[in-house]
């Protein structure tokens, strides 16, 4: 999406908020984000200097905008970790941010679950709408019990369930449906996914009759009989807010080892839409980036830097549509310590239409975390990939499912761990990989990949692209958006 803000512009010193004192500014920028909201939106604008802040900034409303003065100029400095400020548990380490986009009921239901993520961590649904018809992929018009009440132009919640047994047709689906897919013991080497029920948020633009409607997307896997398919409306959530312009600063802590990390976290879009990040640079993070069950948000020129890192970018818990673009991984001031894994950029968790485009990995990977995100795209990127590894729960399934896209890759060290997934990734793509002198992607037999024939294809090995290797940017010149 564009971002966009709408409403009005309060300058924080307006309000008393001044860069350059070692108070706690943050129930001051909090109350002024929350006035924005009550008043449908607007804009809190933050001098250059540095701030310092003992707690998060949640953004609980749509339309509301933090802007700073540059990411070179303005500094949010948080004393705390997450899990001195919210909650003492180890869930940061995937998710949370020090500016947390989540409505107040999403964040009042995962403290009413203890903040355990694994639980009770994606959209809060509403009612049922509609129950749907058998569909094909790929088709925009739905054939549904009752359109009567649907409103045109309202994003709902589809969700598609697979109902636990032998069968899995979703999960086949979402695989592509290779024969290595039909002969998975989904139910012993995926636990986690059997009897899973898929999440994507969609807009339904137009009511066609009593019984059809259309949805802005086509639709990304197909509904069977075995799994039943429904709309809901959408919860609470938060829309066409974002932060702009202005540097994360975590305390320094030593790093922790894996997956008990204190949240000394960026950003988190967590159950909200259309919402973005520009000019965000981080630094000392466990989690630089975190999207949490989002769905079309855009992160642009956002970096990371200092001590050593768990992710980059975090992207998970059926997370669709978002954009990362014109991204920097910097090189670590501190090095990992033993015991703990960088990741690097991570998708996961039957997340989809997810996309990374120009940009730079000076150390790190590209983490695809089991659980079988599919239908994800990662072009235009060097990478050093270094001192990195992919991850995800061993009882979560495989890397990847159906049409992941790895296009005009460029490593700088000859590394060629999760580059060319020809290998392990069902039905996908892998085109104009250079700086790596074999193929393959080291992740076959890992006990967890699809058996047989995937259907996948390799182009071009070794060849630069050039102009060509930024493949939204092709889709884009040959289909203009309106």
């Amino acid at each position: 999406m564009e971002p966009r803000a709408t409403g009005s512009v309060v300058q924080a010193r307006a309000l008393g908020i001044h860069p350059g004192r070692q108070d706690d500014v943050s129930g001051k920028l909090q109350a002024a984000l929350d006035d924005l909201a009550a008043a449908q939106g607007g804009v809190l604008e933050l001098d250059a200097g540095r701030y310092v802040l003992d707690d998060p900034l949640f953004i609980h409303g749509s339309g509301v905008v933090l802007r700073g003065a540059g990411k070179a100029s303005t500094t949010l400095f948080f004393t705390r970790p997450l899990r001195d400020s919210i909650h003492a548990n180890t869930n940061w380490s995937w998710t949370g941010g020090q500016i947390y986009f989540t409505s107040r009921e999403r964040l009042a239901a995962s403290a009413a679950e203890n903040w355990d993520w694994g639980t009770n961590e994606c959209w809060l649904a509403g009612p049922e709408l509609t129950r749907l018809a058998p569909a094909a992929r790929g088709t925009d018009v739905l054939i549904v019990d009752d359109t009567g009440p649907i409103t045109p132009g309202e994003m709902v919640l589809l969700e598609v369930s697979d109902p636990p047994g032998p069968d899995n047709r979703l999960l086949r689906e979402m695989a592509g449906d290779v024969a290595g897919a039909r002969t998975y013991d989904w139910a012993t080497r995926a636990p986690r996914l059997n009897g899973t029920t898929w999440t994507w948020p969609v807009v339904v633009t137009e009511v066609l009759s009593a019984r059809t409607v259309r949805i802005e997307q086509p639709l990304r896997v197909s509904l069977h009989p075995e799994t039943p398919a429904r709309l809901r409306s959408l919860g609470p959530t938060v829309h066409d807010s974002g932060v702009e312009d202005l540097t994360i600063e975590n305390t320094l802590l030593t790093q922790t080892t894996h997956n008990i990390n204190p949240g000394s976290n960026g950003v988190c879009f967590h159950a909200v839409h259309d919402c973005w990040a520009t000019d965000i640079h981080v630094l000392n993070a466990d989690v630089a980036f975190s999207m949490t069950a989002a769905k079309s948000c855009t992160l642009t020129g956002i970096s990371a830097g200092g001590r050593s890192l768990h992710h980059f970018t975090v992207t998970r818990a059926a997370s669709h549509d978002n954009l990362v673009q014109d991204f920097e991984l910097e090189e670590f001031t501190v090095p990992a310590v033993p015991g703990s894994y960088l990741h690097g950029i991570n998708v996961e968790w039957l997340s989809s239409g997810n996309v990374w485009r120009r940009g730079t990995l000076r150390t790190g990977t590209f983490d695809s975390h089991r659980a079988m995100p599919f239908e994800n795209l990662r072009t235009d990127i060097t990478v050093a990939n270094t001192n990195a590894v992919p991850g995800g729960a061993l009882d979560a399934g495989p890397f990847f499912g159906a049409r992941t896209v790895h296009w005009g890759i460029h490593v700088t060290t000859d590394e060629t761990l999760c580059m060319d997934i020809t290998d392990t990734a069902p039905r996908s793509l892998t085109a104009g990989i250079t700086g790596v002198s074999k193929p393959g992607s080291r992740l076959r037999g890992a006990g967890i990949d699809f058996e047989g024939d995937l259907e996948s294809e390799r182009l071009a090995f070794g060849t630069d692209l050039g102009p060509g290797r930024d493949l939204l940017g092709l889709q884009r010149a040959l289909l203009p958006i309106a």
